[in-house]
């Protein structure tokens, strides 16, 4: 009887869990689609349909919890414990990791407005570090690719929240040369998520690859190898490359903006 009793505890214990999990998962999506959290996820939405479901058709399991929220910068374990409204609401609208509305194209046209550096931001603008290409002092032509170094962007809060992009990991850039012509074009200013840096394949990344600042589409291939495809195929080659080595492309984040010229 004694163990009888032990193993339903332990039963009930693993249900409580499980449980738990599921309504963290329920408020961390409930300002966002089940798309746009699978996107962010790396997951599908009939997988969080099936787990967020009043009859629970499966439990959030280990490797989908970690993997969550390892993309919602949270630390480990933090779905296994139980969570007050206040610091959810923190999270949720503080660190801006909400996406309202699934954007299913990603182009999106933005009216860019010069501003004086003097002028204070103004209220839902963020301010992003840039990526850009500077030479080597040593002056032999060589590249490398630094953040910020005194150059930022505006950007608007709303944009992020509704890519599910924490400003905290959010970077820009300039676009340079034809490769991703017509989507992306020569001097389009372009935003990164340096939070998403698994690939999906088809997606827009931004690169630094041997010091030169490169925008590829990416899909995987077995043995640690990826292909690097440019949507100016006729002028661009596709490449294949390994992830690994010093000679390998470092993938800084994917690019979820960027501006479209008329």
């Amino acid at each position: 009887m004694h163990i009888y009793h032990t193993a339903k505890y332990c039963e009930y214990s693993a249900m409580d869990a499980y449980q738990i999990r599921k309504e963290n998962l329920l408020k961390l999506m409930r300002t966002r689609t089940k798309a746009a959290c699978a996107d962010k996820w790396d997951t599908s939405a009939s997988t969080l349909s099936q787990i967020t479901s009043k009859k629970s058709v499966r439990n959030l399991g280990d490797a989908l919890a970690r993997k969550i929220e390892r993309a919602e910068g949270l630390p480990i374990g933090w779905l296994d414990r139980t969570h007050d409204e206040t610091e959810i609401d923190s999270h949720n609208a503080g660190v801006s990791f909400i996406s309202k509305a699934k954007v299913t194209n990603e182009l999106e046209l933005h009216e860019t407005e010069i501003i004086d550096e003097e002028v204070p931001l103004r209220e839902g603008e963020v301010e992003l570090p840039c990526f850009r290409e500077v030479e080597f002092s040593a002056g032999d032509g060589r590249t490398q690719v630094v953040e910020n170094g005194g150059h930022t962007m505006r950007f608007p809060l709303s944009k992020l929240a509704k890519r599910g992009v924490s400003p905290e990991f959010a970077a820009c850039a300039t676009a340079s040369g034809s490769s991703m012509e017509p989507t992306i074009a020569d001097g389009s200013p372009i935003a990164i998520d340096k939070g998403t840096r698994h690939i999906i394949d088809g997606k827009i990344y931004a690169l630094d690859h041997g010091g030169m600042l490169r925008i590829k589409r990416l899909y995987k291939l077995p043995l640690g190898r990826v292909r690097l495809v440019s949507d100016n195929s006729d002028e661009y080659p596709e490449e294949t490359h390994s992830l690994m080595g010093p000679d390998a492309p470092k993938i800084i984040g994917r690019v979820f903006w960027w501006e479209v010229f008329d």
